[in-house]
């Protein structure tokens, strides 16, 4: 009996909603507390889940009807008797978490009603527009760039004003939605420390949790398992629309970014330095020339890929003349591409490092974010000169190229802000600084010493979206596909900037060969503009769709300016282009080098397949990474031979000493160029 006493008196103390100043909402309509809050919480935390799943169906060519369908089909089919598809459930779990945890901190109920809501509701437009505008869901990686939320919100067409002033109407509409729902339920505190001191810690767990997500064995993977998780990691596109937005976001926080691969340990990296030690012995016999007295310039450009490669379009006449006479004259080739509408610090890391993002776990999206944030050891391609910048006239913050450059020991960042590029010149209402003008900058740098020295440039003025800036347009675009107005417009803008590329090119090409010292270009188109959604949409087109033009280049002055290799160069990845490079110029290598050089002639390019569909011409047998040979024909993993498996394994487990590991080739010259 005093058992259930004891319960009467709880649970009438859990449904005593009065409040001395009025009586509460819940109370007036006869719904006892432990049943309204919760099914409250339960019925927003499923709409702003179907709302987010509703958001990320763009660029599928479905009706708004079709979109609802799929929106309210993931839901559907989760509580189904006998369905395989319970994702709703990894979704509704992380919603309700952040909920508890929001509630336990503030011990407001509507306060955190209201902001739980707006935070997923803000996750879904943005993952909405990051779709529309490059083709990509959103990562965690993306949370760097709110540090400067005036860059990131221009790329979608919002001035600062406007961002200022959307940011003061939602917060007082948070405000004068909560006096609202607290003028109907005067409640303030909603409960008491021994509730939420459980809540908060249980909340955090399951938050804390996502880090083991992708970790095998571990209880937040087996509970994932449990509820159908089918991770698509190398398309997180198809995964959000799968597995939910939400989940699949959170699942992304498990950012382990390499296992150590078998039999990795002091010995066996001894054993790998002494083979390639005896392998660049053998290439450097040959080499007559040291790389740190040349000049090399790594010279990504911004989206530029030949338009006319492009299924199904034809551009007349030729937008890119120039750069394809460039390229017949010298090395060059095609560049295998992870990226399509983004990804460009993922490009340029693989160029700066030689590292490949095929080693990296699948979670790796932005190795600039993920990975030199915490390494303790950063190796790269400007470590074999004294001199060495970095140059890019836009915004300094992007993908952190500030603190990764310095990182990389880069001496200075030129950008917009201080220190400023000197030539920040725009072609008519293009927003972003000409390609001209990024060229002025390199040779404006080239000019203020007659050392060698290494320059990074990635440039802007391609970069999406292409709303119609020129006052001229001089080419004729035709596609056999039914593309869409906006498609159009788009091309139409892209394709004339490509020509004031291609003219910009040649002019700085013509300076640097009247420079009377030694200078290399490495010069590389870095993804394709995400213009090409009716291309895109067919999968025979995927491949196609991931190639980029590059080109290595050295002036009159330099002993190699008339070399034009010609052993597997047609197709490369920029995880080579050190390699490459060092050949053109016939440089002595390094042992890491020589070990990049053997796995380049074996395997020409590489790339983790990031496709934009499941289609398995994209996708290799383990649906992560694709090897190209020199015709672009793909590799397929069971026909590998021993030597490639071999060379794969060994770049691995130096990848893994890099990034991770112990260190062990640091200070015994395996990354070091031989100098004079």
């Amino acid at each position: 009996m005093k058992f259930k006493e004891a319960c009467k008196k709880f649970f009438h103390k859990v449904n005593n909603f009065k409040s001395k100043k009025n009586p509460s909402m819940a109370a007036s309509i006869g719904l006892p507390r432990w049943f309204f809050y919760p099914f409250l919480v339960l019925a927003s935390s499923t709409l702003v889940i179907w709302f987010v799943q509703f958001k990320i169906q763009v660029n599928m060519n479905q009706t708004m009807v079709q979109r609802v369908q799929s929106a309210s089909n993931f839901i559907i089919n989760s509580v189904i008797p006998g369905s395989q598809n319970h994702q709703f459930i990894l979704n509704l779990i992380f919603v309700l978490a952040f909920f508890g945890f929001i509630l336990a901190i503030t011990n407001r109920f509507w306060l955190t009603f209201i902001l739980n809501n707006l935070i997923f509701i803000i996750f879904g437009i943005a993952n909405q527009q990051k779709l529309i505008y490059r083709n990509e869901a959103i990562v965690p990686s993306d949370l760097s760039q709110l540090s400067n939320p005036f860059a990131l919100t221009s790329f979608v067409g919002i001035k600062p004003l406007a961002l200022i002033l959307i940011i003061v109407i939602t917060a007082l509409a948070v405000a004068l939605i909560y006096l609202l729902f607290r003028k109907y339920d005067a409640r303030i505190k909603f409960t008491n420390w021994y509730v939420r001191v459980p809540l908060l810690l249980l909340s955090g767990l399951v938050i804390y949790s996502a880090g083991d997500l992708y970790t095998p064995d571990t209880w937040p993977n087996k509970v994932a398992d449990k509820f159908n998780d089918s991770p698509v990691p190398w398309d997180t596109n198809n995964d959000q629309r799968t597995n939910g937005a939400i989940y699949s976001f959170m699942r992304f926080f498990d950012d382990k970014i390499m296992t150590a691969p078998k039999g990795y340990s002091k010995e066996t990296m001894a054993k790998l330095d002494k083979k390639y030690v005896k392998i660049a012995k053998q290439i450097n016999k040959s080499r007559k020339n040291y790389l740190n007295q040349q000049t090399v310039i790594y010279l990504l450009s911004e989206s530029f890929s030949d338009p006319t490669r492009v299924p199904g379009l034809t551009v007349s006449p030729d937008p890119i003349a120039k750069i394809r006479n460039i390229k017949s004259k010298t090395t060059s080739g095609l560049m295998l591409s992870s990226g399509y509408g983004g990804g460009t610090a993922n490009l340029e890391y693989q160029a700066l490092t030689g590292l490949s993002l095929t080693n990296f776990l699948p979670t790796v999206t932005s190795p600039y974010v993920q990975v030199v944030q915490s390494s303790k050891y950063t190796p790269n391609i400007s470590n074999a000169w004294s001199i060495k910048n970095a140059i890019h006239p836009y915004l300094p913050v992007i993908y952190d190229r500030s603190t990764v450059y310095k990182k990389f020991g880069f001496q200075k960042f030129y950008s917009l802000y201080s220190p400023k590029v000197k030539y920040s010149k725009h072609i008519d209402n293009n927003p972003y600084v000409s390609d001209e003008s990024a060229y002025d900058n390199i040779l404006w740098q080239l000019h203020k010493t007659q050392k060698a020295q290494f320059l990074q440039m990635p440039t802007i003025q391609n970069h999406l979206s292409y709303d119609s800036w020129y006052k001229k347009y001089t080419f004729n675009i035709k596609s056999s596909y039914n593309r869409t107005p906006w498609e159009s417009t788009e091309a139409k803008t892209y394709v004339q900037g490509l020509s004031y590329t291609d003219s910009a090119t040649q002019k700085f090409i013509d300076e640097l060969d009247k420079i009377k010292r030694p200078i290399t270009v490495v010069w590389y188109g870095d993804h394709l503009p995400g213009i090409y959604d009716s291309e895109m949409a067919n999968s025979e087109n995927l491949l196609s769709l991931h190639e980029t033009d590059y080109f290595i280049y050295s002036n009159k002055a330099s002993k190699t300016h008339a070399t034009k290799l010609s052993d597997n160069t047609n197709y490369t990845s920029p995880n080579y282009f050190q390699a490459l490079s060092a050949e053109h110029m016939n440089v002595k290598i390094s042992p890491f080098l020589a070990m990049l050089t053997e796995l380049r002639e074996q395997l020409p390019a590489s790339s983790n397949a990031l496709a934009k569909s499941g289609s398995d011409v994209w996708q290799t047998s383990d649906k992560r990474n694709i090897y190209l040979n020199d015709q672009g024909k793909q590799i397929y993993n069971s026909s590998l031979t021993s030597n490639q498996k071999t060379l794969l394994k060994d770049y691995k487990m130096i990848q893994y000493d890099i990034i991770k590991g112990k260190h062990y080739i640091k200070d015994d010259g395996f990354m070091t160029m031989p100098s004079k």
